[in-house]
């Protein structure tokens, strides 16, 4: 095995310093650099208490794996110039491996955001859930834009809703799921945030053995997403957010014509 194919727990490593103006950052399994961090460790820096940044040396740079709101102190405390910074380089490791070692470096210290750690997951690929939940997304037509405060058509910000319901469905039914969603709503940001996913998802597992594809996206189609959001946030009767959503779905479904009435079947 020679370097390049090293796995993170093997490759090489070594401690030394780096110029900060050869330092690349700002890789998608980066948490984003926060000024109220870097203004926290200015005012609050103790030399003693500094650890090495975490450094990539891959394809003749170095990029920066942990580190980033410590790089950006340091230059503020040296005028906004760069200099030289201790690290810790590691040697052999692939992107992908990279984003891994972010993920491990960030769950050794602080607790994620589910987003964030999703995020770092992604970028990994070592994860089998997310990976598949990305193909069958990518196959659909979807994006899951995990860190954009205004998704567009077919990009889906929702983090826990989309996990829960694939683990609730499966591969097999939340494909179903993501065809039914794409061809009904033509990925309208509406039909794509949490509370509607979650209640969808319970609709098809309710539901999977009585649905014919066609006809359900026919009769979804005609349901407005806005309306069964506002209807579900105003049912108090359950605690269960995708059971209030769910509700609304099957009430609205058994309003459309053709086919024939769905049953009540929601397990309280």
């Amino acid at each position: 095995m020679n370097e390049m194919e090293k796995s993170p727990q093997y490759a090489s490593q070594k401690l030394g310093t780096v110029y900060t103006g050869n330092l690349l950052s700002g890789m998608p399994y980066q948490r984003p650099v926060k000024d109220w961090k870097v203004n926290k460790l200015v005012r609050e820096w103790d030399e003693r208490l500094a650890d090495p940044v975490t450094v990539s040396s891959r394809d003749g740079n170095f990029y920066l794996v942990d580190g980033q709101n410590r790089v950006a102190a340091l230059r503020r405390m040296n005028g906004g110039k760069d200099l030289m910074v201790p690290c810790r380089i590691h040697y052999g490791l692939s992107y992908a491996e990279e984003a891994e070692l972010c993920w491990k470096l960030d769950q050794a210290k602080s607790r994620l955001t589910l987003a964030q750690s999703i995020t770092a997951l992604k970028e990994s690929g070592t994860d089998e859930e997310i990976s598949a939940i990305l193909r069958l997304m990518e196959v659909n037509g979807f994006k899951w834009t995990l860190d954009k405060d205004i998704p567009g058509a077919y990009e889906i910000r929702a983090a826990r809703a989309v996990l829960s319901a694939y683990r609730l469905l499966g591969q097999d039914a939340f494909d179903r799921l993501l065809r039914l969603l794409a061809g009904a709503w033509q990925g309208a940001p509406c039909s794509l945030k949490g509370g509607f996913l979650s209640g969808m998802a319970l609709f098809v597992k309710t539901y999977e053995t009585e649905l014919v594809d066609r006809t359900a996206i026919k009769r979804l189609s005609a349901i407005d997403p806005e309306e069964v959001i506002r209807r579900g946030k105003t049912d108090f009767s359950t605690n269960r957010a995708a059971l209030r959503y769910a509700r609304v779905l099957w009430k609205k479904y058994n309003c459309q014509r053709g086919g024939r009435k769905l049953a009540y079947r929601f397990k309280e």
